[in-house]
This record gives structure tokens, sequence and C-alpha cells, in this order.
């Protein structure tokens, strides 16, 4: 993928926020938008990227993108190609944080969701017996109108924002301003790596992305990151090989060398230290947990 780019969205005429379907554009481009964006998948197969993490599209899964998080969702080209009588479809809301008042979320009764808000930074992917109601609340929102519509969604912001059952998609401390000066280093090695993780990368070739000595990256990459480069690249590796590993039916060195890694040994060692199962018994578990 390319450098992310902003991507400016036209509010309706009537409403003050987007409410709209979405069916996953083939190229759809790896971009941002001041608008925090809401989104309910229906259903659909392919990948979604959300700022570094890279993970497989989920069927009834719902997410929450804060402000200028870059982000893109791709389709699954092989499968669409092979079914074109299918369709992926999502319900999208796309709103400004201020869309209802500067300082509307920072009375007391809404201070939760102003907390919510901010935690989007990171991506979240929300889980369990509240993901599946905010789903059914996303699919009525579709049929209400003026005030009726603003009321539904404050209260899906409410249910939203009390979700415990949730899973961040990337690590705390990421930078997700990408239309700031001070996040274009860190966004350029970020969009590398999502492009080439499958490859060799060295340290002088991330370094010389930002015109740094490898010693000076290094100490650059960890201030921001709070992690090595090489740790953040194995999470990347293993992302992708977690959607490998719920989707292809391809055995476990396959999946090895089709993520980036080059040692199945090592792959094994990374795969457990991020995700505290071994990639057998984590097959094991998607697999019963999609057959129940």
């Amino acid at each position: 993928m390319k450098k992310p780019h902003l991507l400016k969205l036209s509010m309706p005429l009537s409403y003050s926020f987007i409410l709209k379907g979405d069916v996953i554009a083939w190229d759809n481009p790896w971009h941002f938008h001041p608008e925090v964006e809401l989104l309910y998948c229906i259903k659909g197969r392919g990948t979604n990227f959300v700022g570094d993490s890279i993970r497989g599209i989920e069927e009834g899964e719902v997410l929450l993108f804060g402000s200028n998080l870059p982000h893109t969702r791709q389709r699954d080209r092989a499968y669409y190609l092979q079914n074109p009588e299918e369709t992926p479809e999502t319900i999208v809301v796309q709103f400004r944080e201020d869309f209802l008042g500067e300082v509307f979320f920072q009375v007391p009764e809404f201070l939760h969701i102003k907390d919510l808000l901010i935690r989007a930074q990171r991506g979240i992917k929300f889980l369990g017996k509240e993901r599946v109601k905010i789903a059914e609340y996303l699919e009525r929102l579709v049929h209400l109108n003026d005030t009726a519509r603003i009321l539904a969604l404050l209260e899906i912001f409410d249910k939203l924002a009390r979700c415990e059952d949730i899973l961040y998609l990337n690590h705390e401390g990421y930078e997700s301003s990408a239309h700031e000066k001070s996040a274009q280093k860190i966004n350029r090695i970020y969009q590398f790596t999502i492009e080439h993780f499958r490859e060799d990368i060295s340290l002088a070739t991330v370094a010389s992305l930002v015109n740094l000595s490898e010693a000076a990256f290094c100490r650059y990459f960890k201030s921001r990151s709070r992690k090595t480069y090489f740790e953040y690249l194995s999470e990347v590796r293993v992302g992708y090989a977690c959607k490998l590993l719920g989707e292809a039916d391809w055995d476990i060195g396959e999946v090895c060398y089709a993520s980036g890694f080059n040692n199945l040994s090592h792959f094994h060692k990374q795969f457990k230290k991020i995700t505290g199962m071994t990639p057998g018994i984590y097959r094991e578990k998607r697999r019963v947990k999609i057959t129940s």
C-alpha cells in the first residue's frame, strides 16, 4: 500500500452524520479522515488494515476507528472473482467528534463517550454479547429518521463505551494523526512495513526511509512505539499468520513462509510469544469458534 491520503467525506445536507451501506470497493485506498468511523460487517471476506494491524474480515464484526486513523478494507479478490454473485455488505457510520457541538461530549453524563473516542485512536473491535446487541441497534438505525436517529446513535455510543469485551487493534501510544508533521516519519515506517512485511527487511533499509542511522532509528522507533522495530515487524507478520490460519487450508509451514518468517522454529516462538498459544492451537480454537 502507498502513503495514506486524506479522504474528504461529504456530509448529507439533511443529516449531521453519514449513515450508509458499503460493499468494499475493489481498490479501496489506504486513507484517513477526521471523521470517526463505526462499521458493522454484515457479510464479507477479505482483510482489514487498521494502523499497523492486519486482520481478516469477520462477518458480524463491529469496529470503531478514531479520527485520522489510517485504514483500508480489502476484498478477498480470488473469492469474489470466483463468486461474482456475492457482494460484501457493511453498515458504516461516520461523524465528526464535534458533530453535536464542541462541548457536547464534555458534560459529565457523556464523559465515558468522550473517553471512548480517545481510545478509538487505537482502533477497537467489539466482542461478545454486547457486539450482537450493538449490531442489532445499527441495523435498526438505518430505518430511523431525524431525532429518532440521533437518539438511537447516542444509545449505541453508550453501549460501545460501556462494553468491556473489546480488542484494541493497535498498541498503546500508536501515532494515528497521519496528517500531522510529527507523525510523518513513523507513518512512513508503518506504511513500508505493511507493504513489505512478507519480504526480508533489514534495519538499514527502514532506517534509510527516515534518513537516520541504524542506532538513531532504533532509539526513535522505540520512543514512538514502546517496542523495537523487529518486535513490531513480528506482530505484523503474526497478525497476517492469524488471518491465514483462520481462512486458508495451508499447513503451518506454508503459513510461516507466507507471513514473512524464514525459519519455522522462530515463527513458532514469535507466534506463541505474541498470541499466548501455538499456531496449531490457534487454528483449532478458530475452527471451534466458527462451527459453534
